[in-house]
Order: structure tokens, then sequence, then C-alpha cells
């Protein structure tokens, strides 16, 4: 089976299951991303070519008729490679819909089609047109889009509804990260059949190595009132917030620390509101760190990972190391990972009071922040890791193919 997938970029956590997909799945991946700066990737994403094992050919990404991006030259490079499948991700998409030939030639070719997606912040098609009329979901900025009732912002958006409802019907299989994917594509007309939940995970095998290795070398000792936030500093992150919620708790739990892994725009002012607030003693900022192993140690000498706002596999990394979770609305995947009172805890998203709350009341039962976190250890081990993930991915695949030849 040969894969091609579009990406925006090479996120150096994506190339790792993408080699894994290709040397334990006998899946043979290429992936073409933008010969320049991709325009489609969050600010802030590390991208890496070191340790790739899979094929990467670089295209000229344009700007199209209807205002998305896509890539000069795929035909050529569809015959040139001869995929069993086409794996593609906003806003590639559209193209099935706005150049039909393209997505003729595909089918000339019998190439199965695959849209992958969260769907996060992907309204149901009766509430699509009023969501999008009223700001729809927010930005990395934590901004909501523009709200607006003329006319014009009326058919945009009645556009964009029926542009989704065209290209998922199109494909032959969805991939998508959570469970309340099969009932927004069903409500745009979807088959229950076509939609694969698959959750998302980081290669938890390499984890599981640096972990081994660390613990061979001897484990750091835990500080059970650290907090550690590991992200791109972007303000969805509300990193801000959990600042804040630092400083209340010191005043209760004189051992509190925050410790902050990650960069990105918001790194200066983060660092002057901590400056403002009289704690760079205790609250430590670490830059962007990416080498597992060293991400590890800095992860299990913590007592609670913490994600104060928007985030995904962050989640996943903590509980690998054996981790409690403390979060709200991250990105929806969160929902199969933590479980409430078992491997960590909800707060109200965006209120400084709960947030501040739900870590009281660990710190004044540090027992339950340890039998927390080996349930967290566990729940990777037997449920959401690597193997389950893409077991799921290649479920999907041999469907498409299926249902392409079928065609």
């Amino acid at each position: 089976m040969k894969l091609m997938s579009l990406a925006g970029g090479l996120p150096h956590y994506y190339n790792l299951v993408l080699n894994k997909l290709q040397h334990e799945f006998g899946v043979e991946v290429v992936v073409v991303v933008p010969s320049g700066n991709g325009a489609t990737l969050g600010a802030g994403v590390f991208e890496s070519k070191s340790g790739i094992e899979f094929k990467v050919i670089y295209a000229e990404e344009y700007t199209t008729y209807y205002g998305k991006k896509f890539f000069k030259g795929l035909k050529d490079l569809i015959l040139q490679e001869k995929p069993d499948v086409l794996m593609v991700n906003w806003p590639y998409q559209l193209s099935y819909v706005f150049y039909p030939s393209w997505y003729r030639f595909l089918r000339q070719q019998n190439v199965a089609l695959i849209s992958k997606e969260i769907p996060f912040q992907v309204p149901s098609y009766p509430d699509a047109i009023d969501y999008y009329l009223r700001g729809g979901g927010i930005t990395e900025n934590n901004q909501q889009h523009q709200k607006s009732t003329s006319l014009l912002a009326y058919v945009k958006y009645w556009i964009v509804r029926e542009s989704r409802k065209r290209f998922v019907n199109l494909v032959d299989a969805h991939i998508n990260y959570l469970d309340e994917a099969k009932q927004i594509h069903a409500s745009y007309g979807v088959s229950e059949e076509k939609v694969f939940v698959t959750a998302n995970s980081p290669d938890t095998d390499y984890i599981a190595q640096q972990y081994a290795a660390i613990e061979k070398a001897g484990l750091p000792e835990t500080q059970p009132y650290r907090l550690l936030h590991v992200g791109r500093l972007v303000k969805w992150k509300q990193v801000d917030l959990l600042i804040q919620a630092t400083v209340k708790l010191k005043a209760q739990f004189s051992q509190t620390e925050l410790h902050i892994v990650g960069d990105g725009p918001e790194l200066s002012t983060l660092k002057q509101l901590v400056e403002s607030l009289d704690a760079n003693e205790y609250i430590h900022f670490w830059g962007g760190i990416y080498d597992m192993q060293e991400l590890g140690k800095i992860t299990l000498a913590s007592g609670i990972y913490v994600l104060a706002g928007m985030g995904g596999l962050s989640i996943n990394e903590a509980m690998c190391f054996g981790k409690p979770v403390v979060c709200s609305v991250a990105d929806g995947t969160e929902k199969r990972l933590v479980k409430e009172g078992i491997n960590g805890r909800y707060f109200e998203s965006g209120s400084l009071e709960s947030l501040e709350g739900v870590i009281a009341e660990l710190f004044q039962h540090p027992e339950k922040i340890t039998a927390m976190g080996l349930a967290s250890k566990k729940i990777i081990e037997q449920e959401i890791n690597i193997h389950t993930v893409l077991n799921n991915y290649m479920e999907a695949f041999k469907f498409a193919i299926s249902h392409q030849n079928k065609r």
C-alpha cells in the first residue's frame, strides 16, 4: 500500500508517527509539503527533517482562485508516485470541490481519497451558518472571527457550508480524532461506515524507550507541588491564566512552582507578566525543548501537568510519563484521555477560580497525584497509544481502497 499525504509542514512529533506507519505497518509513505514557508502551520510549530525515513517531496504552494492554498504540479506527482491513497486535511480538501477536473483525475487514476481532521470547531450542518455569523470558533490569538449579519456574509457562509457538504461526501473515508465526528459528518449526509475515529497519539513506543533510558540512569525526584506546561506559547493556550493561578496557589502552598516549556509569539508577554507579579523565583521558562529524553526528565520531576487552554498531544506525552492532567476544553481529544477523578481533573474553561480550586484540591491530597499519574500511564499502555491509533488508520486505508474499487 502506498500513501501520499498533503501536509503544511513536517512537525517533529508527526514524523515519528509516519516512520512507524511505514516500517511497522508496511505502508510506503510519501509526504508533499510546501517548498517555502507553509501558510497553514500554527505559530511556533517546531518542524524537523531529522530522522525522517519516508519520502518527502517539496512542492510550490500557491493561493487558489477561491483564496486557499494548494500545490502546483500535483497531478504530475500523482502520476509519478502512483499512490493508492491520498490523505489530505484543511485547506487542501477544498480542491475536491473547486477543481472538479482534479477530482475526476484522481478517480481516473484509481486513487482513494481520505479526509483527515480532528474535527474541532466544526459545526453541524443545521447550525453552520448561524455558527459562522456569530463569529464561529476562536483563533490561536484567542479571538472570535468577526461577527456579521450582512447578506454578503450569509452568502459566504452558505458557500462554506455547502462546500463542506460536497467534499465530505466525495471522499472514500474520514480519519477523525473525536467521537463526535460521526454525528457531525452524519449531519452533512455522510454514512457512519465511512467515518473512522482513530484518536490521536505521538509515538508512544519511542517515548517509552526514553522513559526506560531515564529510569536506567536514575529517575529524578518528583516535586508534587511543581506544575508543568508544555506547548507552543500562543494566546489560546492561556498560559497567562496558569501563571495567575500559580501565584494564587503560592500564597496557600509555599512549595508551589510552575515550569513552562515552549516557545512562541507570547513568550515575551508571558515573561513580562511573571516579572510584574514578582514570581520569577518560582515560575521558570525553559524555552522550546524537543529532545524527548530531556523533556521526559522535566516531566518526571513535575507533579501535575496543566493545560489551561487549547492543545492536544502534550496531554498524551505527560500521561506517557505517568502524570495526572488538569485541563478544560482543549481540542476535544482530552475527552478520551482525561477521566475525571481517575487520572486528572477538569476545570471550568477560562475560570481562574476554578483552575486554582482544582489544583489546590490535588495539592491537599498528594496521594491522589501519585494514583492519578499511575492511572494516566495505564490508559496510554492499554487504551490510546501509537498502535491503537495506527491500527485504526489502517482500517480506514483498507476501507477507502475497497470503496474506491467499487466505484
